[in-house]
């Protein structure tokens, strides 16, 4: 990894921020209307990206990039696909749960978009997400990949092993009782 993309990104707002992957493309260095690049993730990056999404072990991260840019290079689609082999903690038992993560998306960066021109949306499904910024020639593509691997990332990972019953029968009747210090147990009361 180049000198450039170990830099932190400073904001005016608060301190600065460093990216878990960080890769700073330049329109002026793209030859051509496409550009095709394999992104994969170094050890720092991927321990960075383990504590970040508090995962045991991020073992690979790999991404495929193609870009293409229209003719005044204002604004650049990217399709991206991403693959990772990832362990994370069984919410029930704590026991390492392996899993291969994969993902896909598509991303326009714009030069017609500042930074300070991005305002709180509301959320749509139903409409297309805003461009992001291109500022002064470059876009970073490493926080966008870094927001769609963690939402590809299971949110209650669960080992084989993770048996509610047995979980239940370990608690006796404290569960069925309003004995426990459940906070739901004085809901229940109120049936």
């Amino acid at each position: 990894m180049s000198k450039e993309n170990e830099r932190d990104i400073s904001t005016e707002s608060g301190p600065e921020i460093t990216p878990e992957i960080s890769r700073q493309i330049k329109i002026d260095e793209i030859k051509g209307d496409h550009l095709d690049l394999v992104i994969e993730a170094s050890d720092r990056e991927r321990q960075a990206l383990a504590k970040r999404f508090d995962l045991i072990e991020l073992e690979y991260f790999t991404a495929h990039l193609s870009f293409t840019i229209s003719v005044n290079k204002a604004e650049v689609y990217l399709k991206a696909s991403f693959s990772a082999q990832v362990t994370q903690r069984c919410v029930v038992t704590l026991e390492p749960v392996p899993g291969a993560i994969t993902g896909a998306y598509n991303c326009v960066y714009s030069a017609d978009v500042a930074p300070e021109d991005i305002e709180i949306i509301d959320f749509d499904s139903a409409t297309e997400d805003p461009p992001e910024s291109i500022v002064d020639g470059m876009f970073d593509v490493g926080a966008m990949l870094t927001e769609q691997f963690g939402l590809e990332l299971e949110p209650f990972p669960r080992s084989p092993n993770a048996d509610f019953e047995e979980l239940k029968q370990a608690a006796g009747d404290k569960l069925d009782s309003g004995e426990s210090n459940n906070p739901f147990a004085v809901l229940k009361k109120l049936k």
